[in-house]
């Protein structure tokens, strides 16, 4: 029988991609307090973090298949649950936004006139305007949940590379929502705060 507690994370991975769900639990064993403990000081909402690191693990298991190319799981892990973290604060502000549209009367001045499409084509402009390398570099970051290593190991540059084109691709995001007054300002100083 095999010890599961003493192999390195990436005999357990490739263990999890021939669905062996010892190596799961023994991941899930391995990472999740710890993953816990770093968000909470983040963001102290627990019902909120156990249910993002639940679906972090979720999707780790299923992408088990293709886990092979993970060279660091901790920071991998890391990288998800920040992501999830800010794509669930991102809608919560959006969400919220939506509500006080829909509770203020239209005689007040208020900043809260934005909506879901309007946002998302911003985005799209914003993607447009970055160089194809940075826009490369963002998407895996942002949607494939890459950390800075893995996405350099993944493109054959540096780190350094991936950090630079990072900073300019949230320069161009930053400008482009800058007109978004509270909800940008919160969604970038926490996007900040976890980079």
């Amino acid at each position: 029988m095999t010890a599961y507690s003493i192999l390195p994370d990436q005999e357990l991975i490739a263990l999890l991609a021939r669905d062996d769900n010892n190596a799961f639990q023994t991941l899930y064993d391995r990472h999740a307090r710890a993953l816990y403990l770093a968000a909470f000081k983040k963001l102290p909402v627990p019902h909120l973090l156990e249910d993002l690191l639940q679906e972090v693990f979720l999707n780790l298991y299923r992408k088990r298949s293709s886990l092979g190319t993970i060279t660091n799981l901790r920071a991998y892990l890391h990288s998800a649950l920040r992501n999830r973290i800010l794509n669930e604060l991102r809608n919560t502000l959006i969400h919220e936004q939506h509500h006080q549209q829909l509770i203020i009367p239209e005689s007040t001045e208020a900043p809260c006139n934005y909506d879901l499409q309007l946002l998302e084509k911003r985005f799209g402009e914003a993607l447009d305007r970055l160089t194809s390398r940075s826009r490369e570099i963002f998407l895996l970051s942002r949607r494939e949940e890459l950390s800075y290593k893995e996405i350099a190991d993944r493109l054959g540059i540096s780190v350094k590379a991936v950090e630079k084109h990072m900073g300019k691709a949230l320069q161009v995001m930053r400008s482009e929502f800058k007109d978004y007054g509270v909800m940008a300002v919160v969604c970038m100083a926490v996007a900040e705060r976890w980079m």
